[in-house]
């Protein structure tokens, strides 16, 4: 029986032969080399099948996903370069692979070179600095005089620098300035470092071959004289005491589990980090123009706007925080506070910064323990680093120094049983008819509400969200709308136009266009990040949308929470996209539309449906409930209340059931009169019933010869149930 292992070793060790074999130079988009793999290995679709059928052992992630990641052994072993989405093996990649013919032993062997240069991470991260410092001029430095500074093992840190290729890797050359060091090199390989050399000014063109490339001895420079040129010490000084501490919020989530990084690795390693997507800017950037510059050779292709939010987020993490300064992160509504212990460390592409946590064992709540202002800005999810430094000292009021021994919720998310609090707020006798509805979610994780019109569906789908959301209610559940023209790129992701998208900078002037996420995206992408909260979509006349357009690649997902799916724009970057389990969809349907035979049986089958018909409980009975407790109130007897709006509201229903007896879509639900209109000022009903009531008539009897005001005036009804108006009230003596 395969396993993981084997299954991944056979996939990683044939993407490299296919790099080999048909893109030795150029390497290959890792989508179509991806491709290229299934083509050369059939079989490896049915072992990862099988992998996923044993019980024994858990697979969430999609095999795809898991070769990507997989091959971070391979970059840190220097086999592998991976320049955006571009894979392209190197010359000690060719050599392992012709070295290490069986697939499982080339891996493990990249495995093996991956945890020795993770036990030597921090030391190496350190020695690239020093290499993106280096001072201009045109210098180059040995390698294992740089390794041998920084207290790195050469063999790890020459092999990181051709996977990475961060700023400055091809400056650390051999003892003679060969270009490789000694390591293996491809043709390619040797123009390039001969392309980049001349750039640089050291080229030694009467040492080069074609065979060999070299720098000038005489451009050597002592790694200890590098240093001492740089632009910027390495070590960061503490801040000075005078100086205020400032604050920085600072977010980011696993780009393959959409978890906070302060539950894993920050809070692990003792650190925080900015994800850049490209090499950031050296360490010698020191000022916000110096990033710009950084930025704009990097996105070449990125909107101005975005360019310069990027920028001031690199800057605030590489200059302007400093040593002692204080940090704080969020995993849902926990929040986490720390000290900055230290400079900005570089890789390949992301800035880190080691952190001293003070609370991990007691994260405070930023909507109780935080200013409200501070706990709106903690709510900006755009950005990846904020400064509030206004609200320092507060912070440090309510931080010490206390042990590691809590750990952090993960799910899953439970919804709460319906209480008697809940039935209270919607009139119920009771939780029955709330914890069916319960249950039914527990069971399928999409609910609708449907019924005539005024029957509370979509209030009561709003109170049960707010319910199940508890004390989150306010972040954790929103409410959209359907109707015809609402579409997929309103309601999930779609491209949108801003203006701003001039050229060098301008942004006076053009168009640009970002893919804008909608409500359902947005709280899917919240839920994934707080597995353990439950969050709930309130979809308003469900039914008025066209619903295989709006939800699109989404269909499928609604009825398999655990699988996943490329969406139509790729923004989930090859991962695949799912529906979080502790997302919950409440819809409501309005059956006077009749168009509940439209929603097709493949929709229908995702759904459970509860329905809210005047003529049966738990909205029978309301109204009664509702006027009931309105006179005990407003200090009257509640035996003794005024039940006439009930009487109506029970007689037109009669009416229609008896022009109808078939059909029971159409009645009207008590909603109508439990608003002010209905109960406010002289003349209140007959408002009610010359505004609401009558048009809803005789839109219904549209067409059928009925006489609405004949059959339903509100005079008559009165006289039919011997009801008294109010002193000198009619509804009808205006319209005679």
């Amino acid at each position: 029986m395969p396993s993981i292992t084997t299954v991944v070793a056979q996939a990683l060790h044939t993407a490299a032969t296919v790099l080999r074999e048909e893109a030795p130079q150029d390497g290959m988009v890792f989508g179509e080399l991806w491709d290229r793999i299934l083509v050369r290995s059939p079989g490896l679709r049915e072992d990862w099948a099988q992998v996923v059928r044993d019980s024994s052992q858990e697979v969430g992630t999609p095999f795809k996903s898991y070769v990507n990641r997989w091959a971070s052994n391979l970059v840190r072993a220097g086999w592998l370069y991976r320049g955006g989405r571009r894979w392209q093996l190197t010359g000690i990649g060719v050599e392992a692979l012709d070295r290490i013919p069986d697939p499982v032993d080339f891996s493990l062997e990249a495995a093996r070179r991956y945890r020795r240069w993770e036990r030597q991470q921090r030391e190496v991260s350190v020695a690239v600095t020093a290499l993106e410092q280096l001072p201009d001029g045109g210098y180059w430095v040995a390698l294992d005089e740089v390794a041998a500074e920084f207290g790195v093992d050469s063999d790890v840190l020459g092999p990181v620098l051709r996977g990475t290729r961060t700023p400055g890797w091809y400056l650390a050359l051999g003892e003679d300035g060969q270009a490789g060091a000694g390591l293996p090199l491809l043709p390619h390989e040797r123009d390039q470092w001969r392309s980049l050399l001349d750039e640089e000014g050291v080229l030694d063109a009467g040492r080069s071959s074609l065979d060999t490339v070299r720098a000038l001895p005489d451009r050597r420079m002592p790694v200890w004289e590098a240093l001492k040129a740089a632009k910027q010490p390495l070590e960061e000084t503490a801040a000075d005491e005078d100086a205020p501490r400032q604050l920085w919020i600072v977010r980011g989530v696993d780009a393959t589990t959409g978890v906070p990084l302060v539950r894993g690795p920050w809070r692990d390693d003792s650190k925080v980090t900015l994800d850049t997507g490209f090499p950031p800017p050296p360490a010698a950037a020191r000022d916000l123009d110096s990033v710009r510059r950084a930025v704009e050779t990097a996105l070449p292709a990125t909107g101005p706007a975005r360019r310069e939010a990027v920028s001031r987020e690199l800057d605030a993490f590489l200059n302007r925080m400093r040593k002692g300064d204080i940090v704080l992160s969020t995993d849902g509504f926990e929040t986490y506070v720390g000290v900055v212990d230290g400079p900005a460390a570089h890789s390949a592409e992301r800035l880190e910064r080691p952190v001293e946590w003070r609370n991990l064992n007691k994260p405070l709540d930023f909507l109780k323990d935080l200013p409200s202002g501070l706990s709106s800005v903690v709510q900006d999810a755009d950005s990846q680093v904020l400064e509030a430094t206004e609200y320092a000292e507060t912070v440090l009021a309510l931080i010490g120094d206390m042990p590691r021994t809590a750990s952090l919720p993960t799910g899953p998310a439970a919804l709460p049983d319906a209480t008697a609090e809940l039935a209270e707020v919607l009139h119920l006798p009771d939780t029955t008819w709330l914890q069916d509805c319960v249950e039914l979610l527990r069971a399928t994780p999409q609910l609708i509400f449907h019924g005539p019109p005024g029957t509370g569906k979509t209030y009561t789908a709003l109170a049960l969200a707010r319910h199940l959301a508890g004390a989150s209610s306010a972040t954790n559940v929103r409410l959209v709308q359907f109707h015809p023209a609402y579409a997929y790129e309103d309601f999930f992701e779609g491209i949108r136009p801003r203006l701003g998208g001039g050229q060098d900078g301008d942004t006076g002037g053009g168009l640009a266009y970002d893919l804008v996420r909608g409500p359902l995206r947005k709280l899917a992408d919240e839920a994934e990040r707080r597995p353990a909260e439950v969050f709930v979509l309130v979809i308003d006349e469900i039914n008025r949308g066209h619903l295989a357009k709006i939800f699109g690649e989404l269909y499928f997902l609604l009825e398999y929470r655990n699988e996943r799916v490329h969406l139509l724009y790729g923004s989930d970057d090859g991962r695949g996209f799912r529906l979080p389990p502790n997302l919950y969809v409440l819809g409501t349907m309005n059956t006077v539309d009749r168009s509940v035979a439209y929603m097709d049986a493949a929709m229908r089958r995702r759904f459970s449906f509860m329905e809210l018909h005047p003529d049966t409980p738990p909205v029978a009975g309301v109204l009664d409930s509702w006027l009931r407790r309105r006179a005990e109130e407003q200090g009257k007897d509640p035996a003794a209340y005024d039940d006439s709006h009930a009487r109506l509201l029970d007689e037109i229903n009669r009416l229609l059931a008896d022009g109808s007896p078939g059909d029971r879509s159409f009645r009207v639900g008590p909603s109508y009169f439990m608003q002010d209109l209905a109960h406010t000022g002289d003349g209140a009903l007959e408002r009610l019933w010359k505004t609401q009531i009558i048009p809803l008539l005789t839109e219904h009897h549209w067409g059928d010869g009925t006489d609405v005001e004949f059959t339903y005036g509100l005079d008559k009804l009165r006289e039919q149930l011997g009801i008294l108006p109010p002193s000198g009230e009619t509804a009808d003596s205006e319209d005679s």
